[in-house]
């Protein structure tokens, strides 16, 4: 017998289509998602026992800094010796973000999936039974000790079962997720975390940029993503330096040596601009936030 805890946090993938829209379904009874995998995969009937908890019950573009500490808490304070694996039911507009952020504590942790959904599962072209039996079949096969991994199902079809931290957000008018070939964050000891840190912003590079705006009382850290060449507004960033800025990161890098960085990089390097070299924005993201464990 296979035994796997999921956790269910809310999402697509535990919602219902209403008048309103899509919202959070509020039922704790035996979840739509184990019905139709039992049902799709009868083979494995009996080989595996869900042991169900529901965290919360939140769409994830709603999720707060809270939550996360929410779920990691119960993460660290509960023993999955029994368990060969977690599942994690969880939204797909901050999938990403949470994957990245999961990867940092991923050696403490047996290893854990996140499924999501394209669409409410009562839509039959919904993606998300499929991403759900996908992560079941990896934890029958103990495929991973250890890891954090999300299967998902593109447009196309195409299964794939991403690293948790090389999974990037998908774009806007898209439904599909990609990943890069990026390096693992720091890892961190999940008995150590009390709390992320507070004040870390992230910004986007665009033309026509303006950082004046930003009131830097309460702000920690400033991530700015770069644009594909490693660069950003390079005037912004020193104006910003100027005003007194606390930490900047420019992330991410594709080289470190000067001869293959732009000037404007090396820079702002020397004006003490931190680069993060191949790693996703939401890993960057992710390592500040937990920069003080």
């Amino acid at each position: 017998m296979t035994n796997i805890k999921l956790i269910f946090t809310g999402g697509t993938i535990a919602s219902i289509a209403t008048k309103k829209g899509i919202l959070p379904s509020l039922s704790e009874e035996k979840p739509m998602l184990i019905g139709e995998f039992e049902k799709k995969h009868t083979d494995l009937n009996g080989r595996v026992k869900f042991d169900c908890d529901f965290l919360m019950n939140k769409l994830s573009e709603n999720m707060e800094l809270s939550d996360w500490e929410q779920i990691l808490h119960y993460l660290k304070s509960n023993n999955f010796d029994k368990y060969s694996g977690i599942i994690i039911a969880y939204g797909t507009d901050t999938l990403a973000f949470f994957a990245n952020m999961l990867s940092v504590f991923e050696e403490d942790l047996p290893p854990v999936y996140i499924v999501s959904s394209d669409k409410v599962l009562s839509d039959n072209s919904a993606n998300g039974a499929e991403n759900f039996a996908c992560a079941v079949k990896e934890i029958v096969s103990e495929k991973n000790k250890h890891g954090v991994f999300v299967p998902y199902r593109n447009s196309d079809g195409k299964m794939t079962v991403h690293k948790g931290y090389q999974i990037t957000q998908s774009g806007i008018l898209s439904n599909d997720f990609y990943s890069l070939d990026s390096l693992p964050p720091e890892h961190k000891c999940l008995k150590n975390f009390s709390g992320f840190k507070k004040g870390v912003l992230l910004f986007n590079s665009y033309t026509g940029m303006d950082l004046s705006v930003i009131d830097l009382n309460k702000v920690s850290t400033v991530i700015i993503t770069a644009y594909h060449g490693g660069t950003t507004n390079e005037k912004e960033l020193i104006k910003l330096i100027e005003r007194g800025s606390p930490k900047i990161l420019l992330a991410s890098v594709n080289y470190l040596d000067n001869e293959n960085q732009y000037a404007s990089t090396v820079r702002l390097q020397k004006h003490e601009v931190e680069v993060i070299y191949k790693k996703t924005i939401e890993t960057a993201y992710a390592e500040e936030l937990c920069s003080q464990i």
